[in-house]
């Protein structure tokens, strides 16, 4: 008769499947970096989240444990939970970052139109120097 564990247990076919999903995740991941299309700070979520999944795979009832430590006694919904839980946190992590890069973005064009007007003077238009250096007049048509 079998038990619990062993009935819940994944096939080993499907075990491997993820352990190269998860392999592949972290090789993609340092390819990434490595082209730099890929910043560093953003590699280290990915690849914390593929070991993640290498170490759910490879560890063949941590998943089963963990999901009833916590109250869970599906082990599939355990790993939703996981997962939804990292999508939560790179939502959180993406928003910050679109938030600071969005405030840098004003003060940068305050600082231009600043400067602009430094340049430009009193509203004047600038003219172009002849190569001797007389002004030339633009004419406005």
């Amino acid at each position: 008769m079998m038990s619990a564990t062993q009935h819940l247990s994944p096939p080993v076919s499907q075990r491997i499947e993820v352990i190269i999903l998860a392999l592949v995740v972290c090789g993609l991941i340092f390819e990434l970096v490595r082209r730099k299309r890929l910043m560093e700070r953003y590699a280290i979520l990915w690849l914390v989240a593929g070991a993640i999944v290498l170490v759910l795979g490879l560890w063949q009832g941590l998943l089963t444990t963990l999901a009833h430590a916590v109250g869970i006694y599906y082990a599939p919904s355990a790993l939703f939970a996981i997962a939804f839980l990292f999508v939560i946190v790179m939502l959180v992590h993406f928003s910050t970052t679109i938030s600071r890069l969005s405030d840098q973005n004003k003060i940068l064009a305050q600082r231009l139109a600043l400067l602009r007007e430094r340049v430009e003077g009193d509203g004047e238009p600038q003219r172009a120097a002849k190569p001797d250096g007389e002004p030339v007049a633009r004419s406005s048509a």
